[in-house]
């Protein structure tokens, strides 16, 4: 009985060894997954939590920057440049649109005109730059990266295509 219980130690020991030591590597690679869907979900969450540009801070950034972005108009890559009330649309430098913009008095908010439509752009700079445009009727907007470059450089571009 003795032998067979020493038998028995010396089959089963490395077995059980080697499945605690499975385990260990499945727990690993568990953890692992789980904190990269953790660490996913927290810049989710910071995305859609990230602070927006104020009134006073949107009146300035749009005075100094013109906004590159694709709106999903069917334009592709278009340049917003801000004036006063008015805003154009370009690409290519090629005027497409013109349309008014304001600022909400109810929640001091980018409101964009085209046309008959309104949409409410929240501009979130900074490492990631994005803008939450929504429309009218929607509850939620949709994320859109964009980039921005000096509005005074953008000018003389567009003083410089129009002289050739």
């Amino acid at each position: 009985m003795v032998k067979f219980f020493k038998i028995f130690i010396i089959i089963l020991t490395p077995l059980i060894l080697s499945i605690d030591t499975q385990a260990v590597e499945i727990i690993d690679k568990g953890s692992n997954a789980i904190g990269k869907i953790k660490n996913e979900s927290k810049n989710v969450f910071n995305t859609l939590t990230k602070k927006s540009l104020k009134e006073d801070e949107i009146i300035k950034f749009l005075s100094k920057y013109v906004i590159i972005v694709d709106d999903k108009k069917g334009d592709g890559s278009v340049v917003y440049y801000f004036e006063d009330n008015v805003y154009k649309r370009y690409k290519n430098f090629e005027l497409i649109t013109e349309d008014v913009w304001k600022i909400s008095k109810i929640d001091r908010q980018l409101k964009i005109f085209n046309n008959k439509s309104k949409s409410t752009w929240k501009i979130q700079p900074g490492k990631k730059n994005t803008i939450n445009i929504k429309k009218k009727l929607s509850i939620i907007g949709k994320l859109h990266k964009f980039s921005y470059k000096s509005k005074t450089d953008y000018h003389i571009s567009l003083e410089e295509k129009k002289l050739k």
